[in-house]
């Protein structure tokens, strides 16, 4: 079929108006990246990995709520995700693991690659130990992407974060960002010390409660939170809000009759 119009008719003029577009969008890409460079490089040095889920969730909220018609929340989410992910990677090479245990690890690779991009380097480990292992001993250079750690179907791995081997492991992101589902489909782990609120943020802790007294705990710190799971005597508890790794509230929570409580982490949604 041939699809030549002839120079001057409507259709060879739309073209003519989408090529130019085309080219200032590379312009404009290619500018924000030397752009984000100039602000690293007024950073001082930092160990750890270059990562800031609340900045990144709280800038694709806000480009979500002004993005203009006819462009689709997903598409905004998914054009920019690539775009942070290709300045991440002017910073540091980033390798992701993935673990999925009984999960479907088809599932969770893609969830993987949809956030990181498409040039990262993804690896399945089979087991969120062995993920979870890996982001551990590499904590410059490797993030641990697991199946949420309550998620039904995918076996009762969680206990396993009670474990000091896992204890440098920080939940920084709950996958998807965009919020299909109250409770997220793919956590991200990194042995990062980054504490950042980005908005509507999600807590997750977890604890020994062998006497059951979580709820009494929460009521009397004033917080607003539910069980997720448990294996006895651990407890996974979400708690509404930002809760730093050494928040005070969590060690109230101890005085209130939980042992040994750790915050596991904090995401926020877009």
């Amino acid at each position: 079929m041939n699809d030549q119009s002839p120079p001057g008719s409507p259709l060879e003029t739309i073209r003519a108006e989408i090529d130019g577009i085309d080219k200032t969008l590379l312009s404009l890409f290619a500018e924000r990246l030397r752009v984000a460079e100039k602000l690293n490089g007024l950073k001082p040095p930092e160990h750890g990995l270059p990562i800031r889920p609340g900045r990144e969730v709280a800038l694709l909220r806000r480009l979500v709520a002004e993005a203009p018609a006819p462009l689709e929340r997903e598409f905004v989410v998914e054009l920019w995700r690539a775009m942070i992910a290709a300045s991440l990677r002017r910073q540091r090479v980033i390798d992701v693991v993935v673990g999925g245990g009984r999960g479907d690890p088809t599932r969770l690779f893609d969830i993987a690659r949809r956030h990181f991009g498409a040039r990262t380097r993804i690896k399945d480990l089979g087991e969120p130990q062995a993920a979870l292992q890996k982001a551990a001993d590499n904590p410059d250079s490797v993030v641990a992407v697991t199946n949420w750690p309550a998620a039904p179907g995918v076996g009762a791995w969680w206990p396993a974060l009670s474990e000091r081997r896992f204890h440098n492991l920080h939940i920084i992101a709950g996958l998807p960002l965009l919020a299909g589902t109250e409770e997220p489909e793919a956590a991200v782990f990194a042995a990062s010390q980054t504490e950042e609120a980005g908005g509507n943020d999600v807590t997750i802790l977890i604890a020994f409660d062998p006497h059951h007294r979580l709820q009494r705990a929460l009521n009397e710190t004033g917080l607003t939170g539910r069980e997720l799971a448990r294996a006895e005597p651990r407890v996974l508890v979400r708690i509404d809000g930002f809760i730093g790794l050494d928040d005070p509230r969590a060690a109230a929570l101890a005085r209130a009759g939980l042992d040994s409580v750790r915050v596991l982490g904090s995401y926020a949604r877009v």
